[in-house]
């Protein structure tokens, strides 16, 4: 039987149209190590675990994505093919396996498009118009974030928006990819660096006296801090304990730092390009985040943050929208122009983010697909653009109606652990990275210690990682519920993958061959 009766194709039809820049750009726009990238690690571990060092644990994250960042480097120079770790787990390990580990991925990757359409129409947006309208004088502004960011259905509108924008950079082609996510990188990048500047040179004293003077609101900070203590809050100090709880943040900080991988059978100079791709990208995030995180802290103060998140969880926050970093930068720069210019690099992030994350998701459609365990349609290739342009427009689809439930429902943020999933397909990938030297047929691009060492690294800290998301809600969803949940999951990547088996057979296909080979370019 021949390898052509089981693919789709004899050729992918994908072509190899991406260089090393595409390859940072695109987990550059994932990860958003951007002005918003560090607002984010305040944002969502002050409520979570104050009493953490917040640059402390993303350095800790940051240490354990180095062996997974070498693991994937390595396989994706190694096996350059869409799907990424769909196509190293299956080829490696067991066909069942890649596919219960690709299933899960895409299954997350709809999650975190919902979510974050759900963080920009909530969160990103509100704070935007909020900001916009202190800096310029114009209240009615400063009305139309509070009342955007009080209200699910603009959140849902503001979310939808964001993902036909994502699902349209992703929609035209190579070039015009290329092209707009580049112009975006230049936006976010500088826009964060000098953020990244103003922190650095605005001392504690500076921001209370800015702080203090903002907006007319007769809002200070040495009240924010006297009336969350007479609220019942009390100062947490800053501990080494807590702070390794708060450890799995840092590890979800850099998370998409290696998504380039999943477009790698795309790639020109593929080694060259998966290392600025993986590497670069990751050690680029890390010295982006962790400076702008140390100085953000040394610019707010622990103890006013802490106060701030405690009066925004009791319904006493002054301001019309909580109290991350992007309403604070604007009170220490004087020019409105340049300010202007960060809260547009602070709205649009998210743009890049749904380009690169549209991009990644679809390559798992288009893989599943192309090994037939999904409709073939889903792996057309549009003759104009040369995307797969029905793949895309599954995604699109499907995150909107996960959106819509994260948003009107608590079904998503229940049930869905995402870091369970990404935690356990990681530490699948460093098992295969320790069995792959020895199986055969493969060709592997390093000696096969890189392999086994970085494996076994990676299958170390992301068990931990795992245990983590198993048993902390504030990580995960930690709940029978939400693991058994993760079984489904399981169980119907198993009854899709039996399914297609033997319905194939009877058509006198062997999903069998597919899945003993690498896909054809």
């Amino acid at each position: 039987m021949e390898t052509r009766r089981v693919f789709v194709r004899d050729a992918t039809g994908l072509i190899r149209s991406f260089g090393w820049i595409d390859a940072l750009v695109m987990s550059l726009a994932v990860t958003g190590p951007t002005y918003f990238g560090i607002a984010s690690q305040i944002g969502f571990v002050a409520p979570a675990d104050p009493g953490a060092d917040f640059t402390l644990s993303a350095l800790i994250g940051l240490l354990f994505m180095i062996p997974l960042g070498v693991a994937y480097y390595l396989f994706s120079s190694s096996l350059p093919r869409s799907g990424g770790d769909y196509i190293w787990l299956g080829r490696t390990l067991n066909p069942i396996i890649g596919f219960i580990g690709g299933w899960g991925m895409w299954i997350s990757f709809l999650a975190l498009l919902a979510a974050g359409a759900y963080v920009w129409g909530s969160v990103v947006v509100p704070v935007f118009l909020v900001t916009t309208g202190y800096t310029w004088n114009i209240p009615s502004l400063v009305a139309a974030g509070a009342s955007f960011g009080a209200s699910t259905t603009d959140a849902f509108l503001g979310g939808v928006l964001l993902l036909i924008i994502g699902a349209l950079i992703t929609s035209f082609g190579a070039r015009v990819y290329s092209r707009v996510m580049d112009f975006l990188a230049i936006i976010l990048v500088v826009g964060t660096v000098i953020v990244i500047y103003v922190l650095a040179t605005t001392s504690n004293q500076a921001f209370i006296s800015a702080f203090d003077n903002y907006g007319g609101s007769g809002v200070t900070y040495a009240g924010v801090i006297q009336q969350a203590a007479s609220n019942g809050w009390g100062y947490t100090p800053v501990t080494m304990s807590i702070t390794l709880l708060s450890v799995p943040f840092g590890v979800l900080l850099f998370n998409g730092f290696n998504y380039s991988v999943y477009v790698s059978g795309e790639m020109k100079n593929v080694k060259r390009s998966m290392f600025y791709g993986v590497l670069v990208a990751l050690l680029v995030a890390g010295i982006l985040d962790i400076t702008g995180l140390y100085f953000a802290m040394n610019m707010l103060g622990y103890e006013f943050n802490q106060a701030a998140f405690a009066l925004f969880a009791a319904g006493k926050w002054p301001y019309a929208v909580a109290p991350w970093l992007a309403l604070f930068v604007p009170m220490v720069v004087s020019n409105p122009y340049l300010s202007t210019f960060l809260q547009i690099g602070w709205l649009a992030l998210y743009f890049w983010w749904g380009g690169g994350l549209f991009l990644a998701a679809s390559r798992y459609v288009f893989a599943f697909s192309f090994d037939r365990l999904l409709p073939a349609s889903f792996a057309d290739i549009s003759e104009r653009f040369h995307f797969p342009l029905k793949a895309t427009l599954l995604n699109f689809i499907l995150a909107i109606l996960i959106t819509y439930l994260t948003i009107f429902t608590t079904f998503v943020g229940e049930v869905l652990n995402t870091t369970a999933i990404w935690a356990i397909v990681w530490v699948v990938v460093g098992i295969a990275a320790i069995v792959a030297p020895f199986r055969k047929g493969l060709q592997l691009m390093a000696s096969k210690w890189a392999f086994i060492i970085s494996g076994l690294l990676t299958a170390i800290v992301m068990s931990i990682t795992a245990y983590f998301a198993f048993t902390t809600p504030a990580v995960g969803p930690s709940t029978l519920l939400s693991d058994g949940f993760l079984l489904v999951i399981a169980l119907s990547g198993t009854v899709i993958y039996a399914i297609r088996y033997y319905s194939l057979k009877k058509r006198g296909i062997d999903l069998s061959l597919a899945m003993k080979q690498i896909p054809p370019e």
